[in-house]
């Protein structure tokens, strides 16, 4: 009976994909899932040729289980791995998944917080010969099917605030912008604005879960995001994410989604549509 019902659910699980992609063959499109891990950060982005970009791994060690539910059980590698800063909530799931996966490229602002969890981390990096850059705003990593990977800001030294340590990232694809904040705050996106981002934003990570100290009127007013993704942790210490950011987005008439309310997000996207698919909890 219980391999019966497990049959049936494959079966399900395969046709619901199936329904969900049928519109898509022939096309090309890329995936960006937001993982719902808490109280933290963790995103996927799958480029059209499979290229594969994880931005934080979250608070511990769910990332994993997310990413066993989203990748082949037969890939165990990582093209790009962002460390956006290295508070807990978006460092911690890296150490364990450092060991399972093979990461081909680390990027990360090299700030010393001397954390033992982030010495593993490195340590383990560097068995595994991986490259590891020192983000620098300009850079671009050029991805498959003429899609980019660009650094907009990093940190070059030690800042009062340290969510502003945060790596800023766009990645860019078949006429689509995703922008991936980590926890930067309104100081950056202030520089953001005077080093000529001014392009419409179709996903916006929001940054910070979205506390007040980000996500400023101004900001949101240039970047004009479509979708707004917040990374949330339910009934978390913090009151995240900020009713007046939340009245922010609506005002601007931005579609909002929440970890906390509707688990991990995927969206599948091409220059012609962003589709949603609700993994749900």
């Amino acid at each position: 009976m219980k391999k019966a019902l497990t049959f049936f659910s494959l079966v399900v699980m395969v046709s619901y994909y199936i329904y969900s992609y049928q519109s898509w063959l022939g096309q090309d499109y890329f995936r960006v899932i937001f993982f719902d891990v808490g109280q933290g950060d963790s995103a996927l982005i799958v480029t059209p040729r499979g290229q594969t970009i994880l931005i934080d791994g979250g608070p511990d060690n769910k990332v994993l289980r997310e990413l066993g539910l989203i990748m082949p059980f037969w890939q165990h590698q990582i093209d790009f791995l962002i460390l956006t800063h290295q508070h807990d909530d978006h460092l911690f799931g890296l150490a364990e998944l450092s060991r399972r996966y093979i990461i081909k490229v680390f990027l990360n602002n090299k700030i010393d917080y001397q954390k033992p969890i982030a010495d593993y981390l490195q340590e383990s990096l560097a068995e595994d010969r991986t490259k590891i850059i020192t983000a620098e705003a300009g850079m671009i990593f050029k991805l498959d099917s003429g899609c980019s990977l660009s650094v907009l800001e990093a940190a070059k030294s030690a800042k009062l605030l340290e969510n502003d340590y945060s790596i800023v990232a766009s990645f860019d694809c078949l006429g689509r912008k995703v922008l991936l904040t980590g926890d930067a705050g309104i100081a950056i996106e202030k520089n953001l604005t005077t080093s000529g981002l001014d392009d419409q934003v179709d996903i916006l990570k929001v940054s910070h879960h979205g506390s007040a100290s980000a996500n400023s009127l101004a900001f949101l007013e240039l970047i004009k995001p479509k979708v707004a993704v917040i990374s949330v942790g339910k009934d978390n210490n913090y009151n995240h994410p900020a009713p007046i950011i939340i009245d922010r987005l609506k005002t601007l008439s931005v579609d909002i989604y929440r970890t906390d309310e509707s688990g991990t997000l995927e969206f599948l996207a091409n220059n012609k549509i962003i589709k949603l698919i609700k993994r749900g909890k």
